[in-house]
């Protein structure tokens, strides 16, 4: 055989392979190729965007978290104030009681003094005019009548 028919032959055969793949397998396989390559940078895209998704999430997770603390300090510092102005307004009721209370006891007491004040003079008046008829009945004598004042004294 000669060297330059046999490669002539696989020239010719090379050439009628490069044409069959480029005819019947070319397209296919860059056509896999490339679906594989878009498939890939599909996935990485939706990685990329899973983890951006991901990182807002958690922002507004911490956001939100911090907005219920912040919230829940208002809350709680108002309604300590609250307690505040309600135990401050008791108080002040409290006081206000007391002293109506107390003024009223210190009338009342004034009164019952008065009224015993008024019973003294009127009980004294009576004894007063009690010793004066009795002295006045009886004789003027010395003895006699510091024992009827002893007496009525006694009463």
């Amino acid at each position: 055989m000669n060297v330059t028919a046999t490669l002539f032959g696989q020239m010719i055969t090379f050439v009628i392979f490069v044409w069959f793949i480029k005819a019947y397998l070319w397209e296919p396989l860059t056509k896999a190729m490339e679906d594989r390559t878009n498939k890939i940078a599909d996935g990485l895209a939706s990685a990329e965007l899973g983890e951006k998704k991901i990182k807002d999430a958690e922002e507004h997770y911490k956001n939100h978290v911090e907005e219920a603390k912040n919230k829940a300090s208002e809350i709680i510092g108002g309604a300590e104030q609250q307690s505040k102005n309600i135990i401050e307004t008791a108080r002040h009721v409290a006081k206000e009681e007391a002293a109506k209370v107390t003024k009223s006891h210190e009338q009342q007491l004034e009164q019952d003094t008065n009224a015993a004040r008024e019973k003294l003079k009127s009980d004294v008046a009576e004894l007063s005019l009690l010793c004066a008829e009795k002295v006045i009945s009886k004789e003027v004598d010395k003895k006699e009548h510091d024992k009827i004042i002893k007496e009525v004294i006694g009463k």
